[in-house]
């Protein structure tokens, strides 16, 4: 089952059946794109969560492009304490680490209800053969906006800030890194023979102490990539 993570614990929510995010789904975009379905113009399928608490919903309300999004809608109480993801992933299997990921936030409601609530992205290998065996997986976390430093303190991954500032309200917003560069600049390789990728696009809040505020947001994504600098 996947769950909210806990800061630091290494891992974020955890994708034990993954049978549907491993492959293309229904749509699997041309020009080189790996994710199945970018623009969630057939629904939610291959695209996963398995928390209704803190899961998504493709909805018609905003979109990029086509008439769809993904939404990822936060509703915390000032009661609330610790750390809480409200994600969605896809799992994907290529034979060769992908170079490039971008794509489009919106961000609508932010209402700040504790420090570090922050929207990221987030690249996972798992069990690359030419990474040491432990941990088991390796990690960059890519801030998209909402905190100026790491949340905090995680072995296996690292952070680079696509932005420091709090979110713009009411825009779509593009994103874009070369995430084989990134594994190279921050870890010194390429995860190769990896088991499979896990990409998170999330909104979270960490280190919340009960009676901080009410965590609020309505973030979607929407036309997401990963594949070839040059797509076809």
């Amino acid at each position: 089952m996947f769950a909210a993570c806990s800061s630091g614990s290494g891992d974020e929510p955890a994708a034990t059946p993954a049978p549907s995010g491993a492959s293309p789904g229904p749509s699997a975009a041309a020009g080189g794109n790996l994710f199945g379905n970018p623009g969630f113009e057939d629904g939610d399928d291959p695209w996963i969560t398995l928390d209704p608490e803190a899961g998504f919903v493709v909805t018609q309300e905003q979109a990029h492009s086509g008439a769809s999004s993904a939404l990822l809608r936060m509703r915390d109480p000032v009661t609330a304490e610790g750390a809480k993801v409200y994600y969605l992933v896809q799992e994907i299997t290529p034979d060769q680490f992908p170079e490039v990921l971008r794509g489009f936030y919106r961000v609508e409601n932010w209402q700040q209800g504790t420090v570090r609530q922050y929207l990221q992205f987030v690249v996972i290998a798992a069990g690359p053969l030419n990474f040491p065996s432990d941990p088991s997986n390796y990690q960059i976390r890519y801030p998209l906006a909402g905190i100026d430093s790491p949340p905090f303190p995680i072995g296996n991954a690292h952070f680079k800030f696509l932005s420091r500032e709090q979110p713009v309200e009411g825009e779509w917003i593009p994103f874009e890194s070369n995430i084989r560069q990134d594994f190279l600049d921050y870890w010194g390789r390429v995860p190769e023979d990896f088991e499979k990728l896990r990409i998170l696009f999330e909104v979270r809040w960490d280190g919340k102490t009960a009676g901080d505020g009410a965590p609020e947001a309505d973030v979607y994504y929407d036309d997401l990539y990963v594949g070839p600098a040059t797509p076809g």
